[in-house]
């Protein structure tokens, strides 16, 4: 069943704070407004309100709505004044039943549409009038883009992308904007999805002893500044070495656009180097979800090994044939594989390194 396109002055998208599951709803939200489906589009989130707000500064036709299990609940309630377009975010998981419901009495006014996605929980065929199914073999962008395609919109917008005016001067005060460097986040908020201290030092030392006048800015949350520091106190050398840490969103996209590359897992960091359309080195360590990597991305390399073999790949395809429907199939990537691309990337001087350039085994 595919819903008849119509105009809605107010779009509300319900998703879960994550920096790139923020992203992808910006993604939807620029496809729903250039196929003029709606006017405005209203993104809620349970955190991260103060990172996320600096990523829509140049969206005058999104805005971000902050609510917690304690507060905010009825402030959803207040801003609809029309038909209002409602979409609840795909998950594994289960969907919080009071969220359901909040979304579901937004979309209580006539004319307006609630699409949602099946998931665990209850009363999803019951309360979204249009049910989507979400295909986890399918990258995640492609599914917003299916979000647009069941209400019978046209999909204008293909890759994606951010627009955002970056700051600068932390990168000028850091000396940064003088030097060669490459932006390195090695953690995630999962630490078996990250790289291990030792990985980590590794990989630095590797790019600061082949490479004489390149920098490495180690980037994270605050809740990752311990962790780097006990990546930095292990190394020899350390000046050339920058932190970055708890960067406002319009700071670290300056530090990405600067930089010659960006490494990274699958993390929110890593989908925003690659919505900023970077050079991206993104490593599929241990239980990183086959349809959040970055091939969307033309700029992107992605680096995965199956849990079961030994080779590292890159191939979308490969990937697509071999995982027979398992969501998080994968292994820890070998740093000398790691080094092999970053030493390849540096040498070919592309925007993307393949397979054959690099003759990988």
């Amino acid at each position: 069943m595919i819903l008849s396109a119509k105009r809605f002055k107010t779009a509300v998208l319900f998703q879960n704070g994550a920096i790139g599951d923020f992203l992808m709803s910006i993604f939807l939200a620029e496809m729903l407004q250039k196929s003029g489906y709606v006017d405005h589009v209203t993104i809620i989130v349970p955190r991260n309100l103060n990172f996320l707000q600096g990523l829509i500064e140049s969206y005058p036709h999104i805005s971000v709505v902050e609510i917690s299990r304690r507060r905010g609940w009825v402030q959803p309630l207040k801003m609809t004044r029309g038909p209002t377009l409602v979409t609840i975010q795909p998950t594994v998981g289960t969907i919080p039943l009071r969220v359901k419901l909040v979304a579901w009495l937004l979309s209580r006014l006539r004319g307006s549409e609630y699409v949602g996605f099946q998931d665990a929980g209850p009363l999803c065929k019951t309360l979204y009038s249009k049910t989507l199914v979400y295909n986890t073999d399918q990258p995640y962008s492609e599914t917003m883009q299916n979000v647009v395609r069941a209400l019978g919109a046209p999909v204008l917008v293909q890759v994606p992308a951010l627009k955002i005016t970056p700051d600068f001067k932390p990168i000028q005060t850091c000396g940064l904007d003088q030097r060669r460097y490459m932006v390195f986040h090695p953690a995630a908020s999962a630490r078996k999805r990250s790289f291990s201290v030792q990985s980590a030092r590794d990989v630095i030392a590797y790019v600061l002893a082949s490479n004489p006048e390149m920098h490495v800015v180690l980037s994270g949350g605050s809740a990752d500044r311990e962790f780097i520091e006990e990546i930095i106190n292990g190394l020899r050398t350390k000046d050339r070495i920058v932190t970055a840490i708890a960067w406002s969103a319009q700071d670290i996209a300056a530090l990405i656009k600067s930089a010659e590359f960006y490494l990274g897992i699958d993390t929110g960091i890593t989908h925003l180097a690659c919505f900023l359309q970077a050079r991206v080195i993104a490593v599929a360590h241990s239980g990183t979800a086959t349809n959040w990597l970055p091939f969307y991305c033309p700029s992107a390399t992605v680096l995965y090994r199956l849990e079961d073999e030994s080779a590292v790949r890159q191939s979308r395809e490969y990937l697509n044939a071999k995982t027979n429907g398992r969501v998080k199939p994968f292994g820890v990537v070998p740093i000398n594989a790691i080094c092999e691309i970053l030493d390849g990337c540096l040498k070919v001087g592309s925007k993307h390194c393949t397979e054959a350039d690099l003759n990988l085994r």
